[in-house]
């Protein structure tokens, strides 16, 4: 999915369509399609775009401390794995990388400040509990055979629940929770979402709905990658 919308595939495509109403001598449609693709990238730098996509998805809110320790049932914090960095700087060790870092960065600090024990889950596992071991703290479960949210969700539930570990705070960031939500209830959990990296927070002030930048854009692609996979969610379990 997010190889499918990526901003290459995204340009290639769009410049195939032109191409072949070209062939055609489509020139109306060539003029259509050029205004609607200009259009759709100007939309898509733009918050108006990322509001509409979380309308679509659901949106989790971001959750206080103070709300997590009101959860008494709450029995541990699942950190789910967004990708692994190997650097020469670390004496090519695996560390957290892309989206898992700031999933570890804030599944520490709900940890430290809930005293609630971390599992990781994702083929990054391993490599998130180095970047996690760097931060203090260490993990109660390592699951590091799932490849996708889904298997995320599977393998957690063969691994906790035979603990009697069923009431879990899980984090990963706002795009992803809540196709993860799906697949974890799905699997007989009951998920108190803390979701973090919400895209404008990456921006320094407020962004006007209409206001266009590059950041917004990959924001946005990903947040179509999301729809996509919250559409095969949904469609997976009501067929199961």
């Amino acid at each position: 999915m997010k190889t499918l919308f990526s901003f290459p595939f995204i340009i290639i495509g769009s410049l195939a369509c032109v191409l072949v109403a070209l062939h055609y001598q489509r020139i109306r449609l060539v003029k259509m399609l050029i205004i609607s693709i200009a259009l759709s990238l100007y939309l898509m730098c733009t918050p108006l775009m990322m509001q509409l996509i979380f309308a679509v998805i659901g949106r989790y809110p971001p959750l206080s401390i103070q709300q997590i320790q009101q959860q008494h049932t709450a029995q541990a914090i699942v950190i789910l794995g967004g990708g692994l960095y190997i650097g020469q700087e670390y004496a090519n060790q695996k560390r957290a990388g892309f989206a898992s870092l700031a999933r570890i960065h804030y599944g520490a600090y709900v940890a430290k400040a809930t005293d609630l024990p971390i599992v990781l889950s994702g083929i990054e596992a391993e490599a998130m509990l180095s970047s996690l071991r760097e931060l203090g703290l260490g993990a109660l479960f390592v699951e590091d055979k799932s490849l996708d949210t889904h298997q995320n969700a599977q393998f957690s539930a063969q691994l906790l629940q035979s603990q009697g570990i069923k009431n879990i705070v899980l984090v990963t960031d706002a795009w992803h929770m809540s196709r993860s939500v799906l697949a974890f209830e799905h699997f007989g959990f009951r998920v108190l979402a803390a979701p973090t990296e919400f895209p404008e927070g990456f921006f320094i002030n407020p962004q006007a709905l209409l206001q266009p930048t590059a950041m917004m854009f990959s924001a946005n692609l990903r947040g179509l990658a999301e729809v996509l996979g919250h559409v095969k969610y949904r469609v997976r379990y009501w067929l199961n």
